[in-house]
């Protein structure tokens, strides 16, 4: 695939990432991905990176480095401060691969802070990098566009999506260590049970205790649970999108009937520009055997010969007919002139001798009108003809041409067909049907468990509440633990507190991240309520659902009653949000964010996810993963937008999309700084005409 890399206002530091990396066939954003996550940021871990074709048990070292710069933003005395940071990042693997078995070994990661003064190796350079980009803002921040909808998934249940997009806000608003603070707090809760249940002389608070603890103990049981199943969740959403972009992509070629049928369609349609040429071939080799040629040759002569004879009829020098008057004259022994011409006369001899002279001179006169009115009738029917031998040549040679250009497209057609069916593996296409639907039906299973975790949760939250007002009343009672009432009492009201604050915090970002989304989603698909638009708007609902609204004030299901475009539009508008309220600063890297967008939807989208930062706002950096059928009609808003630009190809498009034989030693991503309106020898595709590229020499 080749596509266009547009980077609106990014610094250098993709394109270092781009030339340095050895994942060679692999999606550069995935690139991206491993070398600040490692294994934790691919789509699926157990996957090779070593090339496909690359020598089974021979040692492949897989290798991306980042040059990247870091803005620490604080609040010291009501100012704001920034400090940027330098960094350069490589993160480095040997795989030893069999098969589709990796053998990978341990992953080499190193992390310098640049400064004038050099390099200085960071210690824990994982932990370093993930106080700057949390895994958690994975999905946020790295964003497939084939699967850009994590947040509306149709493939996910109902709860999970929530938990999504509660997870996400949370990770954004770096509400951890209030996690934490509240998880220590619930563990003294614990402690403070135990004792009492030790402690007291009343039999009965003994028991409310301990099923008090029990009751937490299993509370926290269900969650680690559903955290687990949150995480297989994820997981195996992240297989199944993987398996479906693959098995689209693989399926995009079509089905090997499809193809088969089209390879007999152009072979027929090559063998009939064959024949037809055949024929045209045939009719050129007749076409100077024809009476046209020989009258196109001699015209001019024929035409000259025929303007004499023209000019002696008009003066009457042909035809001649003396002959025959002279003799009816003599038949008739009178002249004209009314003298008699009867035998042995001198006035008939001499009209005798007049006919033996004018015999001598109408031999030739005879030829000559012969010839003329011979010429009249021939010019006369070449001059109405409906063609001339020069009009049937070109004609032919028009034919000639056409049937060789039927040749040549039919031949490339057949070529490219080939070579897709030569790509079609029909058992691993069915392989990819059979996971997806394991997948799938393995999806509904784990939100199914998922569901009666969490259902599980909250009747143990409620027997919680209950034993709780127990233990309080029993305690109250109960002298001997008077020490340790004044520090649960503590305990509570610490939980209540930083519950609370939890709780307001994500309810008050909560309507802040909903706001401004709905703001961005109307401009992305240009709505105006109050013009009546079909959407009215959208909303994060107070459990976490995203829901959009419409004019006849129902609410549709994302999942199912909102198009392609407008999901694509309503994740990157939740994204967008997000990272706006939290004030997080972090790339935005998004592979084919335009794909099922067109018209004024894709450019809307475009113009607002490539926007620049607002007034008192640090500068953010987009970069986006394009394809020249993404590009098209956009143009002019990259022209405005962009700050680098460099294409990718995929040398084993050859021969069916790519013009030029890239010759490598093995399918690789080739990089030329092409930008969205250029071509080069290693770029250029057979359709690149459509998008009206220029070319640019090396």
């Amino acid at each position: 695939m080749s596509t266009r890399r547009s980077s609106p206002r990014v610094s250098g530091w993709l394109r270092d990432a781009l030339r340095s990396s050895s994942l060679d066939g692999y999606p550069s954003c995935q690139a991206l991905r491993w070398a600040l996550y490692g294994t934790k940021g691919l789509e699926e871990p157990s996957v090779r990176l070593s090339p496909a074709d690359w020598p089974d048990g021979d040692p492949c070292t897989i290798s991306v480095e980042i040059d990247f710069s870091h803005t620490l933003v604080s609040a010291v005395g009501g100012r704001t401060l920034t400090k940027e940071t330098r960094f350069m990042l490589k993160r480095e693997v040997i795989e030893r691969p069999t098969g589709d078995n990796p053998n990978r070994e341990q992953e080499r990661i190193n992390l310098y802070e640049k400064t004038d003064r050099g390099s200085t190796p960071i210690n824990g350079p994982e932990a370093r990098l993930a106080q700057m980009l949390p895994v958690e803002m994975l999905d946020i921040f790295f964003t497939d566009g084939d699967s850009a909808l994590t947040f509306i998934s149709a493939q996910l249940g109902e709860t999970t999506k929530r938990d999504q997009v509660k997870e996400a806000i949370r990770s954004l608003l770096g509400l951890g260590l209030l996690e934490r603070v509240l998880k220590r707090i619930k563990n003294g809760h614990s402690a403070v049970n135990r004792k009492i249940s030790r402690q007291t002389s009343s039999d009965e608070l003994a028991e409310v205790s301990t099923k008090l603890q029990d009751a937490r103990d299993e509370q926290t049981e269900v969650s680690d649970s559903v955290d687990d199943l949150h995480r297989q969740i994820e997981n195996m959403n992240r297989k199944l999108s993987t398996v479906q972009r693959d098995l689209r992509r693989a399926l995009e070629a079509g089905s090997y009937e499809q193809l088969s049928h089209q390879r007999e369609t152009f072979k027929a349609q090559l063998s009939s520009a064959m024949d037809d040429d055949w024929k045209l071939q045939k009719r050129h080799q007749q076409l100077f055997e024809n009476e046209l040629l020989s009258w196109s040759m001699l015209d001019p002569i024929l035409r000259k010969g025929y303007e004499l004879l023209d000019k002696l009829n008009a003066q009457g020098v042909i035809p001649k007919a003396a002959v025959p008057v002279l003799k009816e004259r003599l038949y008739l022994e009178l002249c004209i002139c009314g003298a008699d011409l009867s035998e042995g006369s001198d006035a008939r001899n001499h009209v005798m001798t007049l006919v033996e002279e004018q015999r001598a001179i109408d031999a030739t006169t005879e030829q000559l009108s012969s010839l003329y009115y011979q010429a009249k009738g021939e010019i006369e029917t070449w001059d109405t003809a409906e063609t001339t031998w020069h009009g049937l040549l070109a004609d032919l040679q028009r034919d000639r041409v056409a049937a060789q250009e039927r040749y040549e497209v039919a031949n490339r057609e057949l070529q490219s067909v080939e070579a897709k069916l030569g790509d079609i593996d029909e058992e691993e296409i069915e392989s990819k049907y059979q996971n997806e639907k394991f997948l799938q039906s393995s999806l509904r299973q784990k939100n199914h468990q998922l569901d009666r975790r969490e259902a599980k949760f909250l009747e143990l939250e409620e027997r919680i509440k209950d034993l709780t007002r127990q233990q309080t009343r029993l305690r109250r009672a109960d002298q001997k633990v008077a020490g340790l009432n004044a520090e649960l009492s503590v305990l509570q009201d610490l939980d209540g507190i930083v519950g609370g604050a939890l709780d307001d915090m994500h309810k008050t970002y909560l309507q802040r991240v909903s706001t401004r989304m709905n703001e961005l989603f109307l401009d992305m698909i240009g709505a105006d309520p109050s013009q009546g638009a079909i959407f009215q708007g959208a909303h994060i609902t107070p459990d976490y659902s995203i829901v959009v609204e419409t004019k006849d004030n129902r609410t549709l299901n994302p999942d199912h009653e909102v198009n392609g475009a407008s999901q694509r539009a309503l994740t990157f508008a939740f994204i967008w949000a997000l990272t706006e309220v939290s004030g997080v600063v972090a790339p935005r890297v998004i592979d084919t964010p335009l794909g099922m967008m067109s018209g004024n939807v894709k450019r809307r989208v475009l113009t607002t996810v490539a926007a620049p930062a607002r007034e008192n706002e640090i500068d953010r950096q987009v970069v986006l993963f394009l394809t020249q059928s993404e590009i098209a009609n956009t143009e002019d808003i990259i022209d405005d937008r962009v700050g680098t630009i460099v294409t990718l190809t995929k040398t084993d498009d050859f021969p069916a999309d790519l013009v030029n034989d890239p010759q490598p030693d093995r399918p690789e991503i080739r990089v030329c700084m092409c930008n969205h309106r250029q071509f080069c020898v290693a770029c250029q595709r057979k359709n690149s005409g459509e998008f009206d590229l220029q070319y640019r020499s090396s």
